[in-house]
């Protein structure tokens, strides 16, 4: 038997469950647990933004002062790399990441997605809204892109 070879270097695979398949109990259980990760996430977002800013100020100021800013340049880079990399907020259903592509459901209204192509980005049937992502995204996350859930009426 022959199998099929694939050339995508990761696979996605779909959750086991869904929002249709939590209770509301279990679905108010996930938003609370999501309340503080939201909360931090939004502290998180405005110190990612006043990092980025003093990296750039202190590359403008190192370049014209001399090398004692280099250990403030060098400081602020493991800063922003930290709150880049190690900060990601989870779905507290299907634990994984929601800020990252969108997948299965839409992050504004929970509903289903239209995959999007190479210049085409992904469309909610719901809502009829395109998810694209440049610079910023185009969309706020209230809802798992992956399970569903809704998690945050305020949207991170």
């Amino acid at each position: 038997m022959s199998k099929k070879l694939s050339f995508r270097l990761f696979r996605y695979s779909p959750t086991e469950k869904t929002a249709a398949d939590y209770t509301e109990v279990e679905k108010e259980q996930f938003r609370e647990q999501f309340r503080p990760i939201a909360k931090s996430y939004r502290v998180y977002s405005w110190i990612y933004l006043v990092v980025l800013f003093c990296f750039f100020a202190f590359l403008f100021f190192s370049a014209i002062k001399g090398s004692w800013m280099t250990l403030l340049f060098v400081g602020l880079i493991a800063l922003f790399v930290l709150l880049s990399v190690f900060f990601r907020p989870l779905c507290p259903a299907c634990k994984r990441e929601v800020d990252g592509e969108v997948r299965t459901f839409c992050p504004e209204c929970g509903g289903k997605v239209r995959p999007g192509g190479f210049f085409k980005a992904p469309q909610c049937l719901s809502c009829g809204k395109d998810l694209w992502r440049g610079k910023r995204r185009s969309y706020k996350i209230r809802c798992c892109t992956h399970c569903g859930v809704f998690l945050d009426g305020k949207g991170i």
